[in-house]
């Protein structure tokens, strides 16, 4: 894990590895080019079988912004690897079921606002701690597009359907109590206590059976998000016929640009 990566920094004491997004100034939302090093870090992960914790957060004000939607990003965002939206998703889905199927135990570090692709990152984890002031959301129903890349299928499994509808469909930020009140964190500790909570979970849980760890992972996964696998297979066609068909994810990004609300087609606007 001694890799120098441009949007990340990984660093390593003993038995714990953590992974701080490293992209401040674009409150560390994800480019093409940081989802492929994220990539990058979760395979080598997965090769490491010294490391049994990793703790992930992010630098500056920021946990993660979700994807950047700027139109720089955005015109970046088809390259060779991900030619066109299924392949994205397909690439998306990969790497959000390999950091959940990690044999390490992941610890989410939220130290500020948590949103999108990031929250679906966290819900990922096996822990999840907030500082005080941070809060979650997830935008993407307000700019015309789904929860997709399987991050609905996790965060289902710890908060249900009520307040999942409620996150995606009316795109409220929850604040760091409420994320405990309702299961989506652990705990809410300061903002300057964070790393140090994080660690100290981190210390307790090396106590404990590495092997037991390991298969209890894996068994509540098993239980909770593998169920949802004939869904997930059907998620990149639905996502990108949603996307072909409406044309609602450039009336909603052009309408967050120019700070408008976005006019979306109706169904009735089909007719005729």
């Amino acid at each position: 894990m001694a890799k120098h990566y441009a949007h990340f920094v990984v660093q390593k004491d003993g038995e714990t590895v953590s992974i701080t997004l490293n992209r401040p100034s674009k409150l560390n939302a994800f480019n093409v080019a940081m989802l492929y090093e994220f990539g990058d870090i979760v395979d080598e992960l997965r090769r490491d079988i010294r490391t049994r914790f990793v703790i992930v957060t992010g630098a500056g004000r920021a946990f993660c912004a979700g994807i950047d939607v700027t139109e720089t990003a955005r015109d970046e965002w088809y390259d060779t690897r991900q030619p066109n939206e299924r392949v994205f998703q397909e690439n998306g889905q990969l790497l959000v079921r390999n950091w959940m199927n990690l044999h390490q135990i992941t610890i989410a570090a939220i130290n500020g606002p948590c949103v999108g692709l990031g929250l679906g990152l966290v819900t990922c984890c096996d822990f999840r701690l907030i500082a005080e002031g941070a809060y979650c959301s997830i935008p993407e129903t307000a700019i015309g597009i789904g929860y997709s890349v399987s991050c609905l299928y996790p965060l289902l499994a710890l908060v249900g359907p009520a307040q999942a509808r409620r996150m995606i469909m009316t795109c409220d930020r929850v604040a760091a109590s409420e994320a405990k009140e309702i299961g989506l964190v652990h705990e809410v500790v300061p903002t300057e206590d964070l790393m140090r909570c994080a660690l100290q979970l981190a210390d307790k849980l090396s106590t404990k059976g590495p092997t037991a760890l390991r298969l209890v992972k894996r068994m509540i996964n098993a239980a909770t998000v593998a169920p949802s696998a004939g869904l997930a297979a059907m998620e990149p066609e639905l996502v990108q016929a949603l996307y072909t068909a409406t044309g609602d994810i450039d009336e909603g990004l052009k309408a967050y640009r120019e700070k408008r609300p976005p006019q979306f087609r109706r169904e009735v606007d089909h007719e005729g």
